[in-house]
């Protein structure tokens, strides 16, 4: 299972569609397509208007295979992973620590385009996660 991460899921179908996003998830083709309701949220509050958050959420469930809601677990393993990456060094914004502890919870591939947050050791060590990388 793969779960994308907001800056992908606009990559894929929204504005800021992204040739190089789209062939790189390509590998992922066998996999369960997910996001955590915390990132549908972010896709969704962009819109200007009920009319347009429909059709956002339309093209989310053409896009995915299902949204991973956030649990009682699932905020856990957030403050888990809080604190150990607090000892090292390392702080993730609330929105992208809760995404990243929902791919962790689920077991799933954490997908991003978040280079400057997500491409550390500590996390990679940590779960897998994707950073990809584009030109």
């Amino acid at each position: 299972m793969i779960v994308l991460d907001n800056d992908i899921l606009v990559k894929l179908g929204g504005t800021d569609y992204d040739e190089e996003v789209v062939s790189h998830l390509q590998r992922y083709s066998h996999e369960e397509w997910t996001v955590p309701s915390i990132v549908a949220f972010e896709f969704y509050k962009s819109c200007d208007s009920r009319a347009e958050i429909r059709r956002a959420r339309q093209r989310l469930t053409s896009a995915i295979d299902r949204i991973v809601d956030f649990t009682h677990d699932t905020a856990v393993e957030a403050a888990y992973l809080d604190e150990l990456l607090s000892a090292q060094g390392v702080s993730l914004a609330p929105a992208d620590l809760l995404n990243f502890a929902t791919a962790y919870e689920a077991g799933g591939t954490f997908v991003t385009h978040n280079k400057n947050d997500f491409d550390r050791a500590p996390l990679r060590e940590m779960a897998e996660v994707d950073v990809v990388l584009t030109s």
